[in-house]
């Protein structure tokens, strides 16, 4: 009688560890197939996506490049191509604007370019 209560037990635990396993992997495939539908979506849309998540305090400043490529990743799996994100950040209603630093070169940053209102 003290066996068949230990294999019951053990049963239970197996139970309880394969369910556990099938919702790991359950989750490992849902994040499999959102990263891959994030990668097939226009990149446009997801620099969008991303500029809204970043306060509008640090925008005014300006954001690099490297940043934005760090954040997002290409469709073969490493960083979004700089000239990519460039074009779509343009779409977007950004410019560049170089800080030149004596003979240190210059830093890149990206601004909202002002709306012009005219009076008139």
């Amino acid at each position: 009688m003290y066996g068949s209560a230990y294999v019951k037990q053990l049963q239970a635990a197996v139970a309880a560890n394969q369910a556990k396993d099938e919702l790991a992997r359950a989750e490992q495939s849902r994040a499999v197939t959102k990263a891959a539908r994030e990668r097939l979506t226009p990149l446009e849309t997801r620099v969008a996506r991303l500029l809204e998540d970043i306060p509008e305090e640090l925008q005014r400043e300006g954001l690099s490049l490297p940043a934005l490529q760090a954040a997002l990743r290409g469709r073969q799996g490493g960083c979004a191509h700089a000239g990519e994100i460039g074009t779509a950040l343009r779409r977007l209603g950004f410019r560049r604007e170089r800080r030149w630093r004596g003979d240190d070169g210059f830093q890149a940053m990206w601004r909202r370019a002002p709306t012009e209102s005219r009076a008139g």
